[in-house]
């Protein structure tokens, strides 16, 4: 079973490879893509693990998953916001999502948020479920990717911490 850990100011590239390997197998599960990410230098991958934060499930010294969360500017100051989950394929089904949700729960909570939100795509079934079992539930509220796409519109869910 992998080890979760809280990435540090030294441990980008750790998340930078975790995080541009999700974007390349799973590129439709996130409002970003590889070809953008891929062009961020050391700098901009420092500056994106101090302003969240960062989880990594390793395995041995192989991260196989990840998640971060942070407090966006726009939303309400109990909120913050699950982003970039994401558990290597050969990973997937044994708890280690499971297991990254919780460390962010338990860093939310600490931060003094009430309520976790994330956003999931409107095909990405898998991830909606997995998001359900962990008790999100669908606030009603949409983001449209692409603007003016209501029908590709992602789902935003909320759960109590």
């Amino acid at each position: 079973m992998a080890d979760i850990i809280r990435a540090q100011h030294d441990d980008w590239p750790l998340v930078r490879e975790i995080r541009l390997r999700s974007l390349s197998t799973d590129p439709e599960a996130f409002g970003q893509s590889w070809e953008k990410e891929s062009t961020y230098d050391e700098k901009r991958w420092q500056q994106r693990v101090s302003e969240a934060a960062w989880f990594l499930a390793v395995d041995g010294d192989t991260p196989v998953g990840l998640v971060a969360s942070r407090h966006e500017n726009d939303a309400p100051a109990h909120e913050r916001e699950l982003q970039a989950m994401w558990v290597t394929p050969a990973f997937r089904k044994v708890g280690i999502a499971g297991d990254l949700a919780e460390a962010v729960f338990a860093w939310a909570k600490e931060d003094g948020a009430r309520t976790v939100t994330l956003y999931v795509g409107p095909t990405n079934e898998p991830a909606r479920a997995l998001y359900e079992s962990l008790g999100f539930r669908d606030t009603g509220d949409r983001w449209e990717v692409v603007e003016g796409d209501a029908d590709g519109a992602w789902f935003k869910m909320a759960r109590d911490v």
